[in-house]
């Protein structure tokens, strides 16, 4: 088919995202479905499968009929609440099932040619850019393997990684091919506007049309905007890029640019917040959402302090500390009834003290069986220092002006106000632990606080501080920059934030990433492995795999940190690494998620990392650092191939767990007592693949 002259019959499709609608009042024509793997965070922060999400359209063709339809569906996505954020996005898909190798590679070529022309056009942010499941920016490894490219399958393999997706999607994502036979442009920010929809979907008409029927010397001839527009036609208005809202989070994170995690307390931070405070002039200050007290207990002396309460476990201490609550322990916690006495000092110290046990209830094991035990015998010397300690709690808790209420409650009723944002897991299980053993009867139960247009709807004589790890909230002014502590791994820093501008006097420093400098000594080819007593496998920190990781992964186009690291080594030689953090999956004591090599020409170098996963004494060291005997793990392999020819005869394939976008393979810890089983299995290996081994 001639593709110049098929503009009516190219089909298109549609995704939708908005937030806050009720799904329930949307009306949706034959053919459209709510996306099941999208979530929308709504705006109060909140995410669940009946407010917000995503809409996708079946394949339409720009005719009458098909667009009125696809208006009705915005109209109702509004009149359901829809409401939109930085961070949804209009995703059309192009029809593309027509296409030769050669112009579907045409299509990527333009893009990354052009990229600066499209990134301009269609407004991308920086922030986009930095998360790889949004827009990640074109790179040369792409445009060169895909000039090399002869066949769809190469084209697939170039662009296979390890998301969830299986494939890295860029703002023109050609990966959508292998799945739905489309091109997906999103480049698109959302949009209420159903004839700002039309302009992205005529847009995208313009680019895949001008990419599939030129040449890559036509694309590089284009040396100006102005040139770039006139050529492919596009003439529309877009949708503009939103500032972000309070809770977007570090944009290196794929998880917590979409919505941040608390932030814990830090005395730098607090120091700075003071400096602000005091140059403002500011008497008084309320707390939102504190956790801990921490920063309450900071200023409860210099300011005179107000508490906004949204923790069922501050408030239970609250309680107690002012003798509304009455503790009785029971059952596991039954041994602390012979510490109890009536007065608020020692039922809130032995609150406190509680909490330090929660830990040792997540798990039952001998060594936390044997912990606790020690705990219980120097129990009392513990409660008592205890109690003592919480002095100053118990003086904040009796004094201050407490109230249980929302940020929105706050700002109608204050002047000055520091927000943290979000809950803390270990608070949520902690309560849970120490109101079984109150008699607190009415339930924690607060609305939620709503974001949405919160910086702007600020009264005018309001002072707003806020900390965030997001550089791009632009409706407020940095007030100081933190570094990471501990040189902090990919981030763009911590900033303390105000919606009014105005300086501090805090010593704290500008952010600078600290790069990670890994003196590691890659082994050659003809490498020969056989020494037992050269073979080391070594503890790191997370930095020192996360440098090798970026390094030697190329499939990978983002790597993720792992809690539990190990490099492999050969006497002098860097092998490869191996890491590991909490379990995805049920019934599994980690997931593992990391293992390369550093040289993938020595045979049998991936499995020989996974034969020294498996030894003794690396399970050794993961069971004293998770507390418990670890045994299994779990492993994705990323391919859309039947089977993983690494994993295959090492790990075990889980099909329950596997999906369209990747394998799962369970693991077994300490197979191999000694690193000469593990040469063993290794030259066995070697010799069933009739691989000869050179002597030196």
């Amino acid at each position: 088919m001639d593709v110049l002259n098929d503009i009516k019959t190219r089909t298109f499709g549609v995704e939708i995202e908005m937030c806050n609608l009720d799904r329930q009042k949307v009306d949706l024509p034959e053919g459209y479905s709510w996306s099941k793997d999208e979530e929308i965070v709504n705006t109060d922060g909140s995410s669940n499968k009946r407010f917000g999400g995503e809409v996708n359209t079946p394949p339409l063709t720009l005719c009458q009929k098909d667009l009125h339809g696809l208006r009705s569906v915005y109209k109702s996505m509004v009149a359901a609440g829809g409401k939109l954020k930085w961070c949804i996005y209009t995703h059309v898909h192009i029809y593309a099932g027509d296409l030769t190798v050669e112009q579907l590679k045409k299509v990527f070529l333009f893009f990354y040619v052009c990229y600066p022309y499209i990134k301009r056009y269609a407004t991308i942010s920086e922030s986009d850019e930095l998360v790889f499941n949004l827009m990640p920016v074109p790179t040369e490894k792409f445009y060169y393997g895909l000039l090399q490219a002869e066949t769809f399958d190469q084209i697939r393999e170039l662009f296979t990684n390890q998301s969830k997706k299986g494939y890295i999607r860029h703002a023109v994502n050609i990966s959508a091919y292998f799945k739905t036979k489309t091109i997906e442009f999103r480049t698109y920010h959302a949009t209420d506007d159903f004839y700002l929809a039309l302009n992205c979907i005529l847009s995208t008409y313009r680019i895949f049309y001008y990419a599939v029927n030129h040449e890559l010397e036509d694309y590089q001839s284009l040396s100006t905007y102005e040139e770039f527009l006139a050529a492919t036609k596009l003439k529309y208005a877009m949708p503009q890029a939103m500032i972000p809202l309070i809770y977007q989070g570090n944009p290196y994170s794929a998880i917590e640019t979409f919505q941040t995690k608390s932030l814990p307390y830090n005395s730098r931070q607090a120091s700075a917040l003071n400096d602000a405070i005091t140059k403002n002039e500011h008497k008084e200050l309320c707390i939102v959402n504190g956790f801990m007290y921490y920063y309450e207990l900071f200023f409860m002396d210099k300011v005179q302090l107000s508490i906004y309460c949204q923790d069922p476990y501050c408030l239970l201490l609250h309680e107690i500390a002012n003798g509304n609550v009455c503790m009785t322990y029971r059952d596991k916690l039954g041994w602390l009834e012979d510490y109890n006495e009536p007065t608020p000092q020692r039922q809130l110290a032995l609150a406190l003290y509680a909490e330090k046990l929660q830990k040792f209830f997540m798990s039952e094991s001998e060594r936390n069986n044997a912990i606790f035990q020690a705990l219980k015998m120097k129990a009392k010397d513990s409660i008592e220092r205890t109690e003592k300690a919480s002095e100053k709690l118990l003086r904040l808790l009796t004094t201050c002006e407490f109230h249980v209420g929302t940020l929105q409650d706050a700002i109608a009723d204050k002047k000055v106000i520091f927000f943290n944002y979000g809950k803390d897991k270990t608070q949520k299980r902690t309560f849970k632990l120490i109101s079984e053993n109150s008699d607190l009867e009415l339930p924690f139960d607060l609305a939620r606080n709503e974001y949405y247009n919160l910086v702007e709807s600020l009264p005018e004589d309001t002072y707003f501080y806020y900390i965030s790890n997001s550089p791009y909230l632009s409706n407020m002014h940095k007030l100081a920059i933190f570094n990471q502590a501990g040189g902090e791994r990919w981030s763009a820093g911590r900033f303390l934030y105000c919606n009014k501008e105005c300086s501090t006097n805090s010593a704290s420093t500008s952010y600078k990433y600290s790069h990670i400098e890994v003196n590691e000594i890659v082994p050659p080819d003809d490498l020969v492995i056989d020494d037992p007593a050269k073979l080391k496998t070594i503890r790191v920190s997370s930095d020192v795999l996360y440098a090798l990781q970026r390094k030697y992964i190329r499939k990978v186009d983002t790597v993720s940190h792992c809690t539990y690291a190990f490099v492999v080594m050969y006497d002098k030689y860097t092998l490869g690494g191996f890491g590991f953090t909490l379990p995805q999956h049920k019934g599994y004591d980690l997931f593992q998620l990391t293992d390369f090599c550093t040289n993938n020409a020595v045979p049998r170098l991936a499995k020989l990392i996974l034969w020294c996963i498996q030894t003794k004494g690396v399970q050794m060291e993961l069971s004293r650092r998770m507390h418990k005997l670890c045994e299994r793990v779990i492993s994705c392999a990323y391919t859309h191939k039947p089977v993983s020819a690494k994993y295959r005869g090492v790990y075990e394939k889980v099909p329950e767990h596997c999906t369209s976008s990747y394998l799962a393979y369970e693991g077994r810890l300490g197979i191999y007592g000694s690193n000469q089983e593990v040469i063993n299995r290794y030259l066995k290996a070697l010799k069933d693949g009739n691989i000869k081994i050179n002597k030196k």
